[in-house]
């Protein structure tokens, strides 16, 4: 068996998956449960907003049932054209920050991005003979938070991507889809030649709509596109008062790239999280 032509990720087929990566989580001290974070462009974000709920839509990954994808605790995000310079800011980022409740019970929860890891993103470091479903984790925010604590230890280090140092004492060499783990998960560091945090980005997964209001924390969107040349966006901040949305915002420039903005939406959401004592 060969890895994908794109390099992502081949797919198990009627066999049963390998569990031994699930059987290391350990949450340690670490809180039963974190926020969730969605990250979508200006311009869904304004759909989402005017329909008052995030919805679940066909998954080009798992196909058999519409989904909706949240990271836990962290704002990653890479556009595929996001390198790309623009002057409208409709295709920026838009962050929601979400109380874990919001997803009572996940569909599915991985230890990375399944977008990124089927599509071939991480294929410089991933193991081309392990499967995606052996990476996936229980279906709960327990198994979330317990992975987070066997790789990170700390919130605070898998907010910045830096795995424990000794993560692979003990972990025999035929233990595959652990190493693989962690081969993929050091894309995230911060010393990685193309860090890409989606890389070590706990993914939770529902097949439920979830309604803004009483579940989103926080918004982070461009400053711009709640007021620009002295004229309020007055419409959209009433929408998002009813709901019951508070808001931060970046400082957005017309012809910059949309992933330009990573560290500084990073910045403002770590803050936020320290601020409310969520990290």
């Amino acid at each position: 068996m060969a890895g994908k032509k794109n390099g992502g990720l081949p797919r198990r087929r009627g066999t049963a998956a390998d569990r031994r990566l699930r059987a290391r989580g350990a949450k340690g001290a670490l809180p039963d449960k974190l926020p969730l974070v969605h990250v979508t462009a200006v311009g869904i974000a304004r759909e989402i907003v005017a329909a008052r709920q995030l919805q679940t839509s066909p998954c080009p990954v798992f196909g058999k049932v519409p989904l909706l994808y949240f990271f836990v605790l962290r704002p990653a995000y890479r556009r595929k054209d996001g390198d790309a310079k623009s002057h409208q800011i409709n295709r920026f980022p838009f962050v929601f920050i979400l109380s874990p409740d919001a997803v009572p019970t996940p569909y599915h929860v991985y230890p990375f991005d399944t977008g990124g890891a089927e599509s071939g993103v991480f294929a410089p470091q991933a193991d081309p003979h392990d499967y995606l479903e052996d990476y996936e984790l229980a279906p709960s925010h327990e198994a979330a938070v317990g992975h987070i604590g066997w790789a990170f230890a700390t919130l605070d280090a898998y907010f910045e991507g830096e795995l424990r140092r000794d993560i692979l004492d003990g972990v025999p060499q035929h233990e595959t889809v652990t190493r693989g783990f962690v081969d993929i998960a050091r894309l995230a560091r911060t010393g990685s030649n193309q860090p890409d945090k989606r890389a070590s980005a706990v993914e939770i997964a529902t097949d439920q709509n979830v309604p803004l209001k009483g579940n989103v924390l926080l918004a982070i969107l461009p400053k711009q596109y709640l007021e620009d040349a002295s004229v309020s966006n007055k419409q959209f901040m009433d929408r998002l008062k009813a709901e019951e949305v508070a808001w931060k915002t970046y400082d957005w420039q017309p012809n910059t790239a949309p992933n330009e903005f990573q560290e500084e939406i990073a910045r403002i959401a770590k803050k936020w999280l320290s601020d409310n004592k969520l990290l």
